[in-house]
């Protein structure tokens, strides 16, 4: 039982945020948020700043046109397919730190699903995306250039071991990727994924526009 409320006392300080001070006071001072003058420097440097300011037009429910072109089997030189039936929920997850973006529909009759998780890392001074989906059984990692700061479009990139998505001649080769994030406005903004095969150029592997569903 001990154990457990330290462990759950350690997660609450860490989610709202609130320094361990305070909650050893009673629950009228952990009612009271901190400033931040009065936390711990290792706790304030996690605090959410300008990089995910610039993320929060990306909060919300979108209608989602994306077009496949050198992924899913498929070369690039092949006409792309393309869905507009894809609907992506994103909202803020740990305290404003991170986005989390569910994006589910269909693509020429078959499920498309996909969760992912966007942040800005302070210490690093990056963008940093993973995603997962019913696809690959690899995560997907992004991450822009150290020090890159709040740049905009947003740069991320990566590789990935494929298991041919990205065609047959590259089954279990080391394929880059790289993401772009275009934020236009409040009501639209457009994310674009680039594969480069060993030894070929960059081409685009999927090209979304994201255009907000209101109320």
């Amino acid at each position: 039982m001990i154990k457990t409320l330290h462990v759950a006392l350690f997660v609450v300080a860490f989610a709202l945020p609130i320094p361990f001070g305070a909650l050893a006071q009673g629950s009228s001072a952990a009612a009271e948020p901190p400033t931040q003058s009065e936390l711990p420097n290792w706790l304030r440097r996690g605090l959410p700043g300008p990089g995910h300011e610039v993320l929060a037009p990306m909060i919300g429910t979108w209608r989602v046109q994306m077009s496949f072109y050198g992924t899913l089997g498929r070369s690039p030189d092949q006409p792309p397919l393309v869905t507009d039936d894809l609907i992506s929920h994103r909202q803020w997850l740990a305290g404003g730190r991170y986005i989390e973006d569910i994006m589910e529909g269909t693509l020429d009759g078959a499920p498309v699903w996909r969760k992912g998780w966007l942040g800005y890392s302070i210490m690093d001074g990056r963008y940093e995306w993973v995603t997962i989906d019913p696809v690959n059984t690899t995560m997907m990692y992004f991450k822009g250039v150290p020090n890159s700061g709040d740049q905009r479009p947003i740069g991320m990139s990566g590789t990935f071991t494929d298991q041919g998505v990205a065609g047959e001649e590259t089954v279990g080769k080391q394929v880059g990727m790289r993401t772009v994030i275009k934020i236009e406005n409040n009501d639209r903004h457009i994310i674009e994924l680039y594969f480069t095969r060993p030894g070929q150029q960059e081409t685009l592997a999927t090209r979304a526009v994201y255009t907000r569903l209101k109320a």
